[in-house]
């Protein structure tokens, strides 16, 4: 994504800090600045807490790309690195009814008490990797041996997907939304996706079993039109990139902003505060980089700025959680017993907030308690970000870990 500070300026992240600078940028030019995304594609911006909690709420902002002018006008290039996250059939990018009943089926796999019936399953999960870590000699790499086999492990869980097939959905995930793929990679990637996805159906619909998958195709079977084939494809395709890269991401920054404040890992220790500790990164590193869009169905008069009909504003949620104005002049740094944390953005905000972000706060929070009760950690290597429109934390996160075995 490219910002227009002094047009044209790249917007990079920074390898020593997870949060992105130019939402500094975005909020020191106003609360709504004009933004050039790679490939050309100009759209407002804001990295400003208030505007963006109005725009998630706001009566007349939509998800739907039918409302963006330039994409209806044949404007936006059809290779377009971004096109396939943001013209998804699932109720990510559905407003009104349809929103609303996709959300009401997907739902059900999320209800508290079903959420409860899998932390055994999430608890047992951990130990195995914790063991696993303890068998490393050396440094390793938390991400790939840790934040990421967690989430991914249950939704496979979840849909009914055979756990061999995680490691190429995730290298498929990774390409679909990193920048630096050339079109083809991304249409490859996408296919191999598709691929499981259908395969994936076909074996739920021969064999239907007690899982989302098979209730999602019961759903579209019904004969009632309550989900199309369509829709069953990419909101399989939608749960299975989100449930697992969100939830790697949180796992990951709260681990590098544990071990960069010591002493908030100790008074998470002490009083077992890790809910807080997951509050707390989701504000100061949130795992989503930017929120890609919500396009206004007329013209809005939004914190001062006329956003006309038909523009689309991108959300730069990385940047909400930094602002001072909110959160007060120490939003730069991590505390754990911050009040106003619990505001964040991380999984959004109004009828679009994350459906899954009860399971993955519950992931987050028995990872990181068992991970810090059985190990002491340190950074062994330099944080080199994802390079995502979307996603934010590091590729790697190269650690050594020393047992705390009967402390």
């Amino acid at each position: 994504m490219t910002l227009d500070l002094t047009p044209p300026q790249a917007l990079l992240l920074d390898p020593r800090d997870l949060v992105v600078p130019e939402g500094h940028g975005l909020r020191n030019q106003g609360p709504l600045v004009r933004v050039v995304l790679d490939g050309g594609v100009e759209v407002w911006g804001t990295g400003d807490y208030a505007t963006a909690r109005t725009v998630l709420t706001h009566p007349d902002f939509r998800k739907s790309p039918s409302h963006w002018r330039a994409y209806s006008d044949g404007e936006v290039p059809a290779d377009w690195g971004l096109l396939k996250l943001i013209t998804l059939a699932g109720m990510l990018n559905a407003d009104g009814t349809d929103h609303t009943r996709l959300r009401s089926l997907v739902g059900k796999a999320f209800t508290p008490r079903r959420i409860e019936e899998l932390r055994p399953y999430v608890e047992e999960t951990v130990r195995g990797l914790i063991s696993g870590l303890a068998a490393e000699r050396g440094p390793v790499d938390l991400r790939e041996s840790f934040a990421l086999p967690l989430p991914m492990t249950l939704i496979c869980r979840l849909f009914g997907l055979d756990p061999a097939r995680s490691e190429q959905l995730a290298e498929d995930f990774a390409a679909l939304h990193d920048s630096r793929r050339t079109p083809s990679q991304v249409e490859a990637a996408g296919a191999g996706l598709l691929s499981v996805i259908s395969e994936l159906i076909t074996a739920k619909t021969a064999a239907p079993d007690d899982d989302l998958t098979s209730a999602l195709i019961a759903a579209h079977s019904d004969g009632q039109g309550s989900l199309s084939e369509k829709e069953l494809v990419e909101t399989l395709l939608l749960f299975l990139f989100a449930g697992h890269e969100t939830t790697a991401n949180l796992i990951g920054n709260a681990v590098v902003n544990l071990v960069g404040h010591p002493e908030q890992l100790a008074r998470a220790r002490e009083v077992s505060a890790w809910p807080a500790v997951v509050n707390e990164t989701l504000r100061r590193d949130s795992p989503v980089r930017t929120v890609m869009f919500y396009y206004a169905a007329k013209d809005v008069d939004l914190s001062g700025v006329e956003i006309k009909a038909g523009e689309a504003v991108v959300i730069h949620v990385a940047a909400t959680g930094r602002d001072s104005r909110q959160f007060g002049s120490d939003a730069d740094e991590f505390d754990i017993l911050r009040e106003a944390a619990a505001q964040h953005l991380g999984f959004s905000h109004g009828v679009h907030y994350c459906i899954g972000a009860p399971l993955a706060r519950m992931m987050a929070t028995t990872a990181l308690q068992a991970l810090f009760d059985r190990f002491d950690v340190d950074l062994a290597g330099d944080l080199e970000p994802v390079p995502s429109y979307s996603s934010n934390a590091a590729q790697r996160l190269p650690v050594v870990l020393r047992s705390r075995t009967g402390v």
